[in-house]
């Protein structure tokens, strides 16, 4: 997984973003579990633990998220120096997470498999949204230290050109 990640630990950064490349097993799998009615699983554990038991409650073990989940949690776990991770799995169908907002954590990863990503205000206050697959950690208020935090949100599905569409999101926060 690229360092860029570590960048969140700079005292200048408030956001890290991996923009990585879409692979086609991952995004074929993903999709498939917008074919359900939205939902939400979440589950605390040791990241690799909790990988396996997520992808146990999907019902249908999909290995390549399986593999993407573990990556993502094993590598959040060291940023976030917690040996626990919480995982939420959502398919979002609605303005969840419309205002924007930071979260009331110390870091959070988000990652979006399938549908339009979360959006952030840049420095210059310009909304930006991520793409398909990026990984970004964000500082929340919880942080300790100084430092810029980044406003972000769920884009609005109700509204514009979204209306319709639905996202498959993941979301790692540290367990205290």
């Amino acid at each position: 997984m690229p360092s860029v990640l570590d960048r969140i630990h700079s005292s200048d950064t408030g956001l890290a973003i991996w923009r990585r490349f879409t692979r086609l097993n991952l995004l074929v799998s993903a999709s498939t579990l917008l074919t359900r009615p939205p939902f939400t699983l979440t589950i605390a554990d040791a990241p690799e633990m909790a990988a396996r038991r997520l992808c146990h409650d999907l019902l249908l073990f999909h290995w390549a998220l399986y593999a993407d989940f573990r990556r993502l949690a094993t590598r959040f776990s060291t940023l976030a120096a917690s040996p626990v991770v919480r995982m939420r799995l959502e398919h979002v169908t609605d303005d969840s997470c419309g205002k924007f907002h930071v979260d009331a954590v110390g870091l959070r990863l988000l990652c979006t498999y399938v549908g339009p990503g979360t959006e952030w205000v840049d420095p210059g206050g310009k909304i930006r949204r991520m793409t398909t697959m990026e990984v970004a950690v964000f500082k929340g208020s919880a942080f300790p230290g100084a430092g810029p935090r980044v406003l972000h949100r769920s884009p609005p599905l109700s509204t514009g050109t979204l209306v319709g569409q639905s996202r498959l999101v993941l979301c790692i926060d540290a367990v205290p």
